[in-house]
C-alpha cells in the first residue's frame, strides 16, 4: 500500500506531450486527465476512412481540438451545398453528383451562341434537351416535308432558307403524297402534276396556274399526318416541360402539335394543333376548319390505343378566330385539349415504354359551313 501510494504521488507528463501536450501531474491523476485530453485521437464522428494511400481504408483519428474543423471543413463524408441546385451532397460525392445535376451550366452542345453575343451559349444541363428539340439554330432537322418525301436534313437556322428554295419540289411533293393517298383522284391528280411540269418548263404567268392548283388542291380536303415519337417523358413530366413538333404539313397548311406536360398545374397532359406562317397562305383558304384526332399509341398491342377526335364548329371560329385565321406572326393560338390523360395513366406500361410515349397526329382540313 505504501509502494502504490509512492507511486500515485510521482509526477509524471502527458503520454501525447510528443503530440504538443504540456501537461504533467500526479500518476492518479493520468487517466482523468486522457478522458479530456485535447490531444488524444478519437474516430471521426462520421466515421470516414482513409481514401489513398497505404492506410486507404483505415478509421481516421483526429486529435479532439481538430474535430470539429475537421467535420466541418475536411471530412469526406461531411454535407455540403451544391453550388448549383442548392441539394444537399457528401463531400466526396460532389464531382459525380455534377456530372448530373440538373442545374450544372453546360454549353450547348452543337457550340451555338446567343444572337448578337461571343462566346458559346451557356445553359443548365436540364434545358439542353428542351434547347435541342426547340431552339438551336445549329440543330440538326428533318425538312418539314420530310413525310412527304423531302429527305434533306439541315441546321435549324436553315430551313427558312430551304423551304423558300425549294418552294416548287415541296409543292410537287405534296401533290404527289395527296394523289397516294386520294386514290379515287389519281387521273386529276396527274394532271395537276403534268400542268406544274409544264408551268416550271414556260417559266410563265406561274402564279396565276399555281392559284388555280391549290385551289384544285384545297378541294381534295387533305389530310396531314405526324407520328411523334416524344422521349424523355419522364423527366418532361417532373419539370413541367412544354414540347414542340417539327412542323408538319396538311397539304399546304403549315402546322405545329405542343405538349404540356402539366397543363395549368393540373396533372394532365395538354395537347394542342396551332397553324403556323407558310409559303402558301396567300393561296389557301381562311379560316380554315378541320377535324383533329390524337392517338396515345398502346405500346404492348398496339390495338388497345388512346383515341381523342373533335371536329370544329362554328362555334369554335366565333369563340376563337385567332386560331383559324390566316397567320399574321410565326404562328396563330392553339387549341386542343387542355387533359388529354393523367400523367399517372399516361406512365403505365401499355402507353409508356423505354422513357418515350408514341402520339399519332392526325389533321382533316374541312369544308366551310
Amino acid at each position: 500500500k505504501m509502494n502504490r501510494t509512492i507511486v500515485d504521488e510521482k509526477m509524471i507528463y502527458c503520454p501525447l506531450k510528443w503530440r504538443g501536450c504540456g501537461w504533467s501531474d500526479r500518476v492518479s491523476a493520468a487517466v482523468h486527465h486522457l478522458e479530456e485530453c485535447v490531444y488524444y485521437p478519437e474516430v471521426c464522428p462520421l466515421g470516414c476512412v482513409s481514401l489513398e494511400g497505404e492506410r486507404k481504408g483505415e478509421v481516421i483519428k483526429i486529435e479532439r481540438r481538430n474535430i470539429l474543423e475537421h467535420v466541418r471543413d475536411s471530412c469526406h463524408l461531411r454535407e455540403v451545398l451544391c453550388e448549383y441546385c442548392e441539394g444537399k451532397v457528401k463531400a466526396s460525392e460532389m464531382n459525380p453528383h455534377l456530372e448530373d445535376c440538373d442545374e450544372f451550366p453546360l454549353h450547348c452542345p452543337n457550340g451555338c451562341s446567343k444572337e448578337g453575343e461571343e462566346g458559346l451559349r451557356e445553359l443548365k444541363r436540364k434545358d439542353i434537351p428542351v434547347h435541342l428539340d426547340n431552339h438551336c439554330p445549329l440543330q440538326k432537322v428533318q425538312c418539314a416535308y420530310w413525310e412527304h418525301g423531302c429527305r434533306e436534313e439541315m441546321e435549324r437556322r436553315q430551313t427558312d432558307t430551304h423551304e423558300r428554295e425549294f418552294f416548287h419540289i415541296h409543292f410537287k411533293l405534296s401533290m404527289t403524297d395527296i394523289k397516294q393517298k386520294q386514290t379515287d383522284s389519281t387521273e386529276q391528280l396527274n394532271a395537276y402534276a403534268n400542268r406544274i411540269a409544264i408551268l416550271e418548263k414556260q417559266n410563265s404567268d406561274k402564279d396565276l396556274q399555281i392559284a388555280s392548283l391549290t385551289k384544285a388542291l384545297l378541294s381534295q380536303l387533305p389530310t396531314g399526318r405526324l407520328e411523334w415519337n416524344v422521349k424523355e417523358v419522364k423527366q418532361k413530366i417532373e419539370n413541367k416541360d412544354i414540347t414542340y413538333s417539327d412542323p408538319f404539313y396538311v397539304g399546304l397548311y403549315k402546322c405545329q402539335c405542343i405538349i404540356y406536360w402539366d397543363f395549368e398545374s393540373t396533372d394532365n397532359v395538354g395537347v394542342f394543333i396551332r397553324i403556323m406562317r407558310g409559303d402558301f397562305d396567300e393561296k389557301l383558304h381562311w379560316p380554315i376548319r378541320y377535324r383533329r384526332t390524337l392517338v396515345l399509341i398502346n405500346r404492348v398491342n398496339n390495338k388497345d390505343n388512346f383515341v381523342n377526335s373533335r371536329e370544329l364548329t362554328n362555334e369554335d371560329l366565333e369563340k376563337y378566330p385567332n386560331s383559324f385565321k390566316r397567320p399574321t406572326e410565326h404562328e396563330n393560338n392553339g387549341l386542343g385539349t387542355r387533359s388529354l390523360i393523367s400523367n399517372t395513366k399516361l406512365l403505365e406500361e401499355k402507353y409508356y415504354e423505354q422513357d418515350s410515349v408514341a402520339l399519332h397526329i392526325s389533321v382533316e382540313v374541312l369544308p366551310s359551313l
